[in-house]
């Protein structure tokens, strides 16, 4: 059975359901920038790395000056050396992915040296992300893996990344 490509208004939230029980995305909320007819790419929002800022802007030949304990995040399995920057506040340029009102996706190197030197920045910095070939996305909601969410501007750079799963799937429940 052939199943169309569902083009979502991205961006969008998704939320894995309690039977997705892929290592990747177990118990994750995931942010999708990008969804058209070529595929899909997303971060997950809920998976801190063991690798503090720092470290990464030390490794990067960039100077830190934020919080000590403030780590990385994991965005997906794709490209793990790539970084990508969910921002809140600040102007977007051109090339970036407006989300809501308050926050933004960057690729930019330049944004993320302000960024690293600037100790009152809110924003989290992904190694990697999610990627999904054209139509496969549209499979796995048809499947029931996924459910799909407007962005709640207060899950894109929650508090408690370990607990956000539990809201976010609980939030459909009074829908």
């Amino acid at each position: 059975m052939i199943i169309g490509i569902m083009v979502y208004e991205t961006p969008c939230l998704l939320v894995a359901s309690p039977a997705l029980l892929d290592p990747n995305f177990l118990h994750s909320v995931l942010l999708i920038v990008e969804h058209d007819e070529e595929g899909a790419l997303g971060l997950i929002l809920n998976r801190p790395l063991p690798l503090a800022l720092a470290q990464v802007g030390e490794e990067g030949g960039l100077d830190y000056q934020g919080y000590e304990e403030a780590t990385a995040w994991r965005g997906g399995p794709v490209d793990p050396q790539r970084g990508i920057l969910l921002v809140q506040g600040g102007l977007p340029e051109e090339e970036d992915t407006v989300v809501d009102l308050t926050h933004f996706v960057s690729h930019r190197r330049d944004l993320l040296e302000s960024l690293l030197e600037d100790p009152t920045a809110r924003y989290r910095l992904f190694l990697g992300y999610a990627g999904w070939g054209a139509g496969q996305l549209d499979q796995e909601l048809e499947m029931g893996a996924w459910t799909r969410r407007p962005v709640v501007s207060e899950w894109l750079l929650h508090p408690d990344p370990m607990g956000l799963w539990q809201v976010a799937l609980g939030s459909g429940e009074n829908e």
